[in-house]
């Protein structure tokens, strides 16, 4: 697999190992975080203890359509919405990191023929937002 991929696609996708495995300490320590979920009209809790995780709820249905919520008031708080869908032999997954209505990081990948690269780092980038609200969350309740 890695022969596809040349030397500069594989520095990326080992920089953003690196920036999750940073994420992943920062954000979820020794603490896991709780998620809900609805695809396909279909809801789950899920129990997150990295990134990778939250990639398992993204792959868990295909085709569909999605939203992961990690707070308490869904749609107005920090959540991903996605879908993945068929062309061919292609599973194309668009993905959206919100606060509220606003973007934080989006991108359509083919997840046949692409890394995840980029998927994590709209992952990442939604688990840094997160914590900068908690941080301020904090700094207003204190």
């Amino acid at each position: 697999m890695w022969k596809r991929f040349d030397r500069g696609e594989i520095e990326n996708i080992v920089s953003t190992f690196e920036e999750s495995y940073k994420t992943n300490k920062k954000i979820f320590g020794s603490k896991p975080i709780f998620a809900r979920s609805v695809i396909n009209n279909r809801g789950e809790s899920w129990k997150l203890k990295s990134t990778m995780d939250v990639m398992k709820i993204l792959e868990s249905e295909h085709p569909c359509d999605g939203i992961v919520y990690f707070e308490d008031s869904n749609e107005e708080g920090i959540h991903l919405v996605f879908t993945i869908t068929g062309h061919g032999n292609n599973e194309i997954m668009n993905i959206s990191a919100m606060n509220g209505t606003s973007v934080i990081a989006k991108g359509e990948f083919n997840m046949d023929h692409e890394s995840p690269t980029g998927v994590f780092k709209i992952i990442n980038a939604l688990f840094e937002e997160r914590s900068k609200k908690e941080e301020l969350d904090n700094l207003f309740t204190n």
